[in-house]
């Protein structure tokens, strides 16, 4: 094998490393884009629990003409759970976005390092099809 067939070998997999670097980024992505959903999906699902169970207890504190200690005490739950949920999501987002920053940090580093080589190569094939022209001319 002489030394453009060499070139071209090695610009073929260096462009297959570069359509296998982006598969594996939309892959990872999409993985993140499903934890935001899912994240979201939960908290919905939450809230709208603890707003039931407050409808609830508004309309049995209506009904009872007793203990009010309890039903406050009870809707100071609600709050406090509503409250901790609520933070568990900040806190799950945060770690959420902090994984799909350095995963695009990751992926640009690698692309550009991946296109740099591309670039070498072709220009090395080019300067070796002009080398090649240029002592056929003679």
């Amino acid at each position: 094998m002489d030394k453009l067939e060499e070139i071209q070998v090695k610009i073929k997999k260096q462009e297959e490393g570069l359509w296998s670097l982006e598969d594996d980024y939309r892959t990872a992505k999409k993985k993140i884009e499903e934890s935001y959903e899912s994240l979201d999906h939960n908290r919905s699902q939450l809230t709208r629990l603890y707003e039931e169970f407050e409808n609830i207890a508004y309309d049995f504190g209506r009904q009872k003409s007793g203990d009010d200690g309890e039903h406050h005490q009870f809707l100071m739950l609600l709050e406090s759970y509503s409250s901790e949920t609520s933070s568990e999501y900040l806190r799950q987002y945060a770690k959420i976005e902090a994984k799909d920053e350095e995963l695009q940090t990751q992926y640009r580093k690698e692309r550009s390092r991946l296109e740099k080589e591309l670039e070498e190569s072709y220009s090395q094939r080019k300067d070796l099809y002009e080398l090649e022209r240029g002592q056929k001319k003679c």
